[in-house]
């Protein structure tokens, strides 16, 4: 059964993506991008972020700028290696 957390009303993926952009720009100084992924839970936006270390635990502060539910899509964080952006996403929006 679903999470009841995460089901009601979304923006649009656009409207979405644009705002996450533009929330990360503000929080976070190095590389990222935003992508819409699926699993078993569902359809989900993610907050792809380069690290040097992805054993790296993100600090509860930052982790606090990244909240469950974001415009009513569930928010999941990717941490990938540097240079992963320029690889896996350079021909995405």
């Amino acid at each position: 059964m679903a999470n009841l957390f995460f089901s009601g009303k979304k923006v649009s993926k656009e409207e979405a993506r644009k705002a996450l952009m533009e929330h990360i720009a503000e929080i976070w100084t190095d590389r990222f991008t935003v992508d819409f992924w699926h699993d078993d839970g569902g359809e989900m936006i993610r907050a792809v972020l380069e690290f040097d270390d992805t054993e790296e635990i993100m600090s509860d502060e930052l982790r606090s700028k990244f909240p469950a539910k974001f415009m009513g899509w569930r928010l999941v964080v990717l941490k990938v290696p540097r240079g992963h952006i320029d690889v896996f996403f350079r021909d995405k929006k």
